[in-house]
């Protein structure tokens, strides 16, 4: 089945929402989600794998667990990015707001791809970024310029040795000078696969004119978790409805 972009973000926000995020939280949340199906980076597989786990714990957030001028590891504490992404950029952004760039690794944290988005939206504010972590047996490196509204995606055959759930954030003004100050962490293997801006805009583009494609017994579970907020139709919640 098909469904517009709307009803999609719509649906998501409902059910993170019942799932116990918080009002920011299940907006960043739905972003995520959104942003990523319709770049063409199949979010939904990774939405089905969260949920697994989201429906059946409380929220948690990430804990700092390490700082040591302008380098920060947060401890994500098993959760998901779509929990504690938008903690990691906002630190690492302030942080650069600060000085001229920080370095951040989230650990124990789960569908990094998530975060794409939230590095799209924060260099819209003049920050630049690269982000490595671990994907089977290669490294996905994402570079966005400051201004930026896509990245640049790139897996490459791994040299170094990333923990399994570690996520790398590298933040600055300038995306030059990130490359240059953190190079030796930025060193891979041999160039496997990329995953161009325009190939990122068509599927954007696809998703807006002929709708978002989503299996039924997904939305049937989006649907069912949105249940969970909604008020029973009473005489008090009626009368009330127009306060």
């Amino acid at each position: 089945m098909k469904v517009s972009k709307n009803e999609l973000m719509a649906s998501l926000k409902k059910a993170f929402e019942a799932m116990g995020f918080q009002p920011g939280d299940y907006y960043d949340a739905a972003d995520m989600v959104v942003w990523s199906q319709t770049h063409g980076f199949d979010s939904f597989g990774r939405l089905m794998e969260a949920l697994a786990y989201l429906n059946t714990t409380a929220p948690i957030h990430a804990d700092l667990v390490q700082e040591d001028r302008h380098n920060y590891v947060l401890d994500g504490r098993g959760s998901s990015v779509l929990l504690c992404g938008s903690e990691a950029v906002d630190l690492i952004r302030s942080q650069v707001m600060q000085g001229s760039s920080a370095a951040l690794e989230l650990i124990n944290c789960y569908n990094r791809t998530f975060i794409i988005q939230r590095l799209v939206k924060a260099a819209q504010c003049n920050f630049a970024f690269v982000a490595c972590w671990r994907q089977l047996d290669c490294c996905v490196k994402v570079s966005i310029a400051a201004g930026a509204e896509l990245p640049e995606y790139q897996t490459f055959t791994m040299i170094d040795l990333f923990e399994p759930q570690s996520l790398r954030i590298f933040c600055g003004t300038d995306l030059e000078a990130i490359e240059k100050q953190y190079a030796p962490q930025l060193e891979f293997g041999t160039l496997v696969e990329s995953f161009s801006r325009t190939e990122m805009m068509d599927c954007y583009k696809n998703s807006v004119e002929h709708g978002i494609e989503i299996d039924e017994a997904l939305w049937q579970t989006l649907d069912d978790l949105g249940a969970r907020i909604l008020v029973e139709s009473t005489e008090s919640s009626r009368a009330g409805a127009g306060d």
